[in-house]
């Protein structure tokens, strides 16, 4: 009885993404968090690390030159290698004013508990940076906004795409797949630039 009817076609979901935190928005949250957590938030937006690689950073890990070598991440609560191998990178942080809150946190693990062990970052999320971003009127879906506000920013800001992986500790196809999140301003200066040139060209 059904046959021949022609269904409508199913539409794909678009697929949710994490928030865009915006630079003053990151800055108001830091100012609001006492140590570490205050260069955690200032560090993730800076880089785009993920939380594991973060809080696995030690003193050690920063050279002379202010390099600082990502070659470890926390998981499960326990030191492991990084994710991939593309993970294990260094971030020229040299001559910064985030590499010198960096080396005043001390010695071994520089985002650690008063036990001296890693930040838990549960705990972390649920007892500081979230009941601040709250107050501060900022929707904080978890510590991957940083890292998808990091990456979208530096393609916004014409980044290379390939630099921004490197840097993000990616491949180009998975940071633009997944961390690139343009917004109609972002439509805006390409369409004016391609429109304008041929309207003059027509008048």
């Amino acid at each position: 009885m059904c046959a021949g009817i022609k269904l409508p076609r199913a539409l794909t979901p678009e697929k949710p993404h994490s928030e865009i935190l915006r630079r003053e928005q990151v800055v108001s949250l830091s100012k609001k968090l006492a140590e570490p957590y205050a260069t955690l938030v200032l560090f993730l937006d800076a880089t785009g690390t993920r939380i594991g690689e973060a809080i696995g950073l030690k003193a050690s890990d920063i050279d002379a030159e202010g390099n600082v070598h990502i070659c470890r991440r926390i998981y499960e609560g326990k030191a492991d290698t990084p994710k991939t191998k593309n993970s294990n990178r260094k971030l020229p942080l040299g001559g910064t004013e985030l590499l010198n809150r960096l080396r005043s946190l001390g010695q071994g693990y520089i985002f650690a508990s008063r036990e001296g062990t890693p930040v838990n970052p549960g705990n972390a999320l649920k007892r500081y940076i979230r009941p601040a971003a709250t107050e501060l009127g900022i929707t904080l879906s978890g510590w991957h906004a940083f890292r998808h506000s990091a990456a979208t920013q530096m393609l916004r800001n014409r980044v290379s795409p390939k630099v921004a992986a490197d840097i993000l500790g990616h491949d180009v196809k998975m940071l633009l797949s997944t961390y690139h999140h343009p917004e109609m301003e972002d439509f805006r200066l390409p369409l004016q630039e391609r429109a304008g040139g041929l309207l003059c060209d027509v008048m």
